[in-house]
């Protein structure tokens, strides 16, 4: 008998920040990073300007966002790091006597414990996690999140990535919503009477492997050659070495393009006969979307995240049933029909995860610096992928090495300062603070070296 893969609703995870979990944390933080992570040393640029915000928001100067990067899981200690060490540390070397811990909440997704497991949904929460849905208008979560900017005993992190992209010297496009509740807080500020200021401060996260040899890397991609059933020997050259990363990226579009030709029923764009790796990447990404949103009756709406948001709202309301007041009360019968739903959403999910395991990669990011901290990351994520068509998703990755993780605090943005544009056209100002917020986070971005 198959387990039930129908389930209640997703409920709001509300932060319980817990002193004696947040210390704990802290003590075993710096063995978590090195066994767990495989970071060698995190290092801190600007950590004086880091503490006279802190001050700032002790004194009720300015509310604070911190808009960080998002390249890997790995940020949120990062972030632990920075503010439960650099900041306590920097501090005290100042002279400087913060009236108390910094600790913003910071938001997640939903989703993450569902894969996480239920040490994950315990952890949150208590660490100071606001979970949120980043596939819907989630109301409870933003209208909490706008509550604990206005009034909140703690700041806010937040990646306005929206998601891992993999890669340490590239950011997506950022996602409106931290410029949004920037304006928002200032909105609530202003009728409330109060004077404070809303800063976004945008923090780096960047990693960078040491002492990564080629050779390393070459064994690596001869593996992945291995894994689509291409027997080669090691590369003998860098040229060689970035053709073969080439022609791999070709064989995996070529087959998986055959795939999608010969068993679903949507004609395979023009564009996959293209001469350019990323133009057919882009076309065979566009095909395994229109696949997924064929099962829902969708009409493709939006970049390639967005389209990714919504049919990730979709599969979670055929999967958790809002709609059945109690799940465990339906009959058998109603049951089998419920799960069968559930199964053939799932199943659409899996062309959706596959094309936003593929959205990322890119041989550009290779060429414009063909580093080996950006060789790795390409190969990851190309690792990635046909791990996840292997049936492991959510698979540890290969040791490659130790890293390095450099941490910026960049220049703050006064909301303020943007509020009368806001009040005149609303979107146009959201926009513009957001394109604002991208160039001060790439600014954070150092290239590693070659």
């Amino acid at each position: 008998m198959r387990q039930d893969l129908v389930r209640p609703p997703l409920e709001f995870l509300p932060p319980r920040p817990n002193p004696l979990v947040i210390g704990l944390a802290d003590l075993l933080l710096p063995l978590w990073v090195r066994y767990k992570c495989r970071i060698r040393k995190m290092t801190t640029v600007n950590a004086d300007k880091l503490v006279a915000i802190a001050q700032a928001f002790w004194q009720q100067q300015a509310r604070l966002i911190f808009a960080f990067r998002h390249p890997t899981i790995d940020d949120q200690y990062a972030l632990l790091h920075l503010f439960g060490r650099v900041l306590p540390q920097t501090a005290s070397q100042m002279g400087v006597k913060l009236d108390r811990p910094l600790r913003p909440y910071f938001a997640y997704d939903r989703g993450i414990p569902l894969w996480a497991g239920e040490f994950i949904t315990w952890l949150y929460p208590r660490m100071g996690g606001i979970s949120v849905y980043r596939s819907k208008a989630d109301r409870t979560s933003l209208q909490f999140i706008r509550q604990t900017l206005r009034d909140g005993l703690q700041p806010l992190a937040i990646a306005p990535e929206g998601g891992t992209n993999g890669c340490s010297e590239e950011i997506r496009k950022l996602e409106p919503g931290v410029a949004q509740l920037g304006f928002w807080c200032v909105e609530d500020l202003v009728k409330a009477n109060r004077w404070e200021q809303v800063w976004i401060v945008p923090l780096g996260f960047q990693y960078l492997y040491v002492n990564l040899g080629w050779e390393k890397l070459d064994h690596f991609l001869l593996q992945l050659e291995q894994d689509c059933g291409i027997v080669k020997p090691l590369p003998r050259s860098a040229e060689e070495r970035y053709r073969r990363l080439y022609e791999l990226g070709n064989y995996m579009i070529d087959y998986v393009s055959h795939h999608y030709q010969k068993f679903y029923p949507l004609p395979l764009p023009a564009a996959l006969q293209s001469d350019q790796l990323q133009t057919r990447l882009h076309a065979l990404l566009d095909h395994i979307l229109t696949i997924a949103e064929y099962h829902f009756g969708l009409s493709p709406k939006g970049d390639y995240i967005d389209r990714c948001r919504r049919l990730e709202q979709l599969v979670w309301e055929q999967v958790f049933r809002g709609d059945i007041k109690d799940v465990n009360a339906l009959s058998p019968f109603a049951k089998g029909f419920a799960n069968q739903l559930a199964q053939e959403a799932l199943n659409s999910e899996w062309h959706m995860r596959l094309a936003e395991s593929i959205v990322h990669i890119s041989g550009e990011y290779v060429v414009a610096h063909p580093s080996p901290t950006r060789f790795a990351e390409t190969l990851l994520l190309v690792w990635r992928v046909i791990d996840r068509v292997k049936g492991n998703p959510y698979g540890r990755p290969p040791y490659l090495g130790l890293r390095d993780c450099r941490i910026s605090i960049g220049e703050i943005l006064n909301v303020n300062d943007r509020y009368g544009s806001y009040k005149q056209n609303r979107p146009t100002a959201v926009q513009e603070l957001t394109e604002e917020l991208q160039k001060e986070m790439q600014k954070l971005i150092v290239p590693s070296p070659l």
